[in-house]
């Protein structure tokens, strides 16, 4: 790894890079930069067939093609679906923390019966072909869509067909058993009633060599010609032989440290790159991000987000008292062109239509109770401002409240002083111990926005403040030094740069999914429960099932669905190892 990043490092500085406004570098002809290790990525997810309304699940697992091994090089995967037209129907941020993350998506009413092919790679991987990106098909059948045309064999299967209300579940004729060398999962049985607790009890068979990171499923069976689905064994089967990056061929950066924004700033009057001129992002919210970053000799500024987020708004400015005379451009990433991805051409016949609508009723008293059964968010981890532990807070609501900022300033914070210069009001903080002033200003922030021009802010609404914290000496932050730094925090953390012009952007940002914790059935025999109708054809989704000692029993619990279930256990072992376990139940007293 650190041989990786040390080549990366020397790319970064001899590279050419590209003029266009892109994501995107030209490659170079520098001697001792040798070939890298290229990334590959399987998906598992619940399933192949779905219909609208119901949920897409996914795990990402980006491993090193060299290794075999989960990648801890880049930390940012992107997922879409597209469309038989070769459109993208969604595209996702996923987060990796050592090679791993997982994300969902509801299929919405708007999507159109036919098929579709669900897509992963990282930045990295848009270095090599197309056909190395992950790649499996996805059939989708919209009940309430009118001309099913596109799916149907043998006629027409129209809106008024699935608007009934008898129940009848089909038996799946198919049962997979797929063995491995690692794990022995066993089940306390394979017939079961409805709503009842099912133990899936694990066993390591090699001990500390079976431990790793998995995915778990359970899922109805659709007796129907569905796409098959990718396992990690038989995908990283086909796909042993290690890829590598040359550099000459980088076009595309790794995404090393987080997601990576790239841009520009020109000249207005030229139009030519300018070097070090210090650029600023901002996000605001509850867990703010302030960056400052450097132009290079191409005038190319980068900024690495670590940090979790929760504001889809930021702004990104030149920090520079003639900021007015460049060009702030903020590059966008390459689209990439699907033409040569098949689909699978699922069809289903008139016949199969009693099938649908029992599935479609299903979803449909879900959907009725969803709330009682919701998925949670994962809250983000709260991470102190950079300037926490030299800074002195004023928390207003313990003194009397002035109506302007300005006014507040002078009332409450003896830190703070302004001055009126060419109609220009400038905010200042006192360095006590310093006997000359130095002529720098502060770095003046309201929920993580630079805010240059004070004179927009003198009046700002007090009300809406909830702390001001001031830093009462020199500051250095990047490469900047700031004489203090001011930094207002209002209730809501939702301030907004007011304006965008050629040195300041308003951006909206493609963020990253949030970390959900998937909602798991139970049933303790109370009557609230007991009441709700559940009729889920999804048992069990846990993306995140680390397996590190030599037992681990998972519970899940049946619904209301009988049929036969397919219990689906696909990951990586400690070693790199592909894992792949399929197994299946019965549940109800009926074979329907």
């Amino acid at each position: 790894m650190k041989k990786i990043i040390f080549i990366l490092i020397v790319i970064l500085f001899f590279i050419d890079y590209s003029a266009n406004s892109q994501t995107s570098v030209a490659g170079n002809n520098e001697p001792g930069i040798g070939n890298i290790s290229q990334e590959k990525i399987f998906v598992h997810h619940n399933t192949s067939f779905l219909l609208t309304g119901e949920y897409l699940y996914y795990k990402v697992y980006c491993l090193n093609t060299e290794t075999n091994n989960l990648s801890n090089f880049s930390k940012i995967a992107y997922v879409e679906l597209i469309n038989s037209k070769k459109e993208t129907v969604f595209k996702h941020k996923i987060i990796l923390k050592k090679g791993m993350g997982y994300g969902d998506y509801f299929i919405p009413t708007s999507l159109s019966s036919g098929n579709y092919k669900l897509v992963s790679y990282t930045q990295w991987m848009r270095n090599g072909e197309i056909s190395n990106f992950y790649q499996n098909s996805i059939s989708i059948i919209n009940p309430f869509q009118e001309n099913q045309k596109s799916i149907l064999n043998d006629g027409i299967i129209s809106k008024n067909d699935f608007d009934t209300e008898s129940f009848d579940y089909n038996k799946s004729n198919q049962e997979h058993h797929l063995t491995n060398n690692h794990i022995d999962l066993q089940l306390n049985s394979i017939n079961y009633s409805n709503r009842e607790k099912v133990s899936l009890k694990m066993h390591a068979l090699k001990s500390d060599l079976s431990f790793g990171n998995y995915s778990i499923s359970v899922r109805k069976i659709d007796n129907l010609k569905i796409p098959a689905r990718n396992t990690s064994f038989t995908y990283i089967g086909v796909n042993k032989k290690p890829v590598y990056v040359q550099s000459v061929n980088v076009k595309y950066l790794p995404e090393l440290r987080g997601e990576l924004l790239t841009g520009k700033v020109l000249l207005e009057e030229t139009g030519l790159p300018v070097k070090n001129i210090k650029v600023a992002l901002s996000i605001p919210g509850g867990n703010s991000i302030f960056k400052i970053a450097n132009t290079n000799s191409n005038g190319i500024y980068y900024f690495n987000i670590k940090k979790e987020y929760d504001n889809k708004n930021a702004t990104i400015q030149i920090i520079d008292t003639d900021k007015n005379k460049y060009k702030l451009i903020i590059n966008k990433q390459l689209p990439i062109e699907y033409k040569n991805i098949e689909f699978y051409d699922f069809k289903i016949t008139s016949a199969e239509k009693e099938l649908i609508l029992n599935h479609s009723i299903s979803n449909q008293i879900e959907n009725a109770y969803a709330r009682k059964k919701s998925d949670s968010i994962k809250s983000l981890e709260t991470i102190s401002p950079f300037y926490h532990n030299k800074a002195k807070e004023y928390l207003l609501d313990d003194y009397t409240r002035f109506k302007t900022l300005k006014e507040t300033f002078v009332e409450i914070i003896p830190e703070i002083y302004s001055r009126q210069k060419k109609g220009q009001l400038s905010f200042y903080v006192r360095i006590f111990e310093k006997e000359i002033e130095s002529g720098l200003i502060p770095l003046v922030i309201i929920d993580g926005n630079l805010v240059q021009d004070h004179t927009k802010i003198a009046d700002f609404d007090t009300n809406r403040i909830k702390t001001i914290s001031v830093v009462s000496e020199m500051y250095m932050y990047g490469s900047k030094l700031f004489e203090g730094v001011i930094s207002i925090n209002t209730f809501k953390g939702d301030y907004k740069n007011p304006i965008s012009t050629n040195a300041i952007k308003n951006i909206k940002l493609s963020k990253p999914l949030a970390h959900k914790q998937y909602f798991n059935q139970t049933y303790n025999n109370t009557e609230n429960s007991n009441r709700i109708p559940d009729y889920r054809r999804q048992l069990l989704w846990n993306p995140d099932f680390t397996f590190d000692k030599s037992e681990k029993i998972i519970d899940f619990y049946t619904s209301d669905v009988n049929g036969d279930f397919e219990i689906c256990l696909e990951g990586f072992t400690s070693g790199g190892e592909p894992v792949t376990i399929r197994k299946v139940i019965h549940v109800g007293n009926n074979t329907n």
